[in-house]
């Protein structure tokens, strides 16, 4: 059975009392597995659902009741509130765990972009400057053009001599049909 993604990215948030951000966090962590269906993410409502649980169950406030003062023996208080007061640490550990792998996922991605920067820097040393590029782009298109004109004259040229040549055989074709015709009658 596929997985349904349904949830948009602002339902979760609101969903979990969290921001967009923090939704897009989850998503970059794989903690939520998205569908990105035009240019909109969408979550699963499971996953969803299951985070929201977790959350809550992070979250719950432990109440403490006293009944009957004198019914309760003091022990009994004493043990209800180290359970909470346990219980509540083991949550706060919880939370301090989540976010140290927050803070190390940060860390990594900041060691990713650092990289980045360096190449991009690298490449830069190596690319030309606009100003150049444009000058040597302006030359070469003017080169082009010279050339072209180039081209040209020497098409204007190579027609000249063809048009002089067939001038010329169609000289010489006369010349030889008047010489054979005064051959012929004398």
């Amino acid at each position: 059975m596929t997985k349904q993604y349904t949830v948009s990215r602002q339902s979760a948030a609101k969903a979990l009392w969290v921001s967009t951000r923090t939704i897009d966090r989850y998503v970059k962590s794989w903690k939520l597995s998205y569908k990105k269906i035009a240019n909109k993410v969408l979550l699963s409502p499971d996953e969803v659902n299951k985070l929201q649980h977790e959350f809550s169950a992070l979250h719950q406030e432990v109440h403490t009741e006293i009944v009957g003062w004198k019914t309760t023996r003091p022990t009994e208080i004493t043990n209800n509130l180290e359970q909470s007061i346990d219980e509540k640490i083991d949550k706060f550990f919880l939370i301090f765990k989540e976010k140290d792998k927050m803070l190390e996922e940060k860390n990594k991605v900041i060691f990713v972009l650092q990289q980045r920067v360096s190449e991009l820097e690298t490449k830069l040393n190596h690319m030309i400057a606009l100003p150049d590029y444009n000058k040597e782009k302006q030359e070469m298109l003017i080169e082009k053009e010279k050339l072209e004109n180039k081209i040209n004259t020497l098409k204007w040229v190579v027609k000249t001599e063809k048009n002089k040549n067939l001038i010329f055989i169609g000289l010489a074709l006369v010349f030889i049909a008047i010489a054979g015709f005064l051959f012929l009658k004398g």
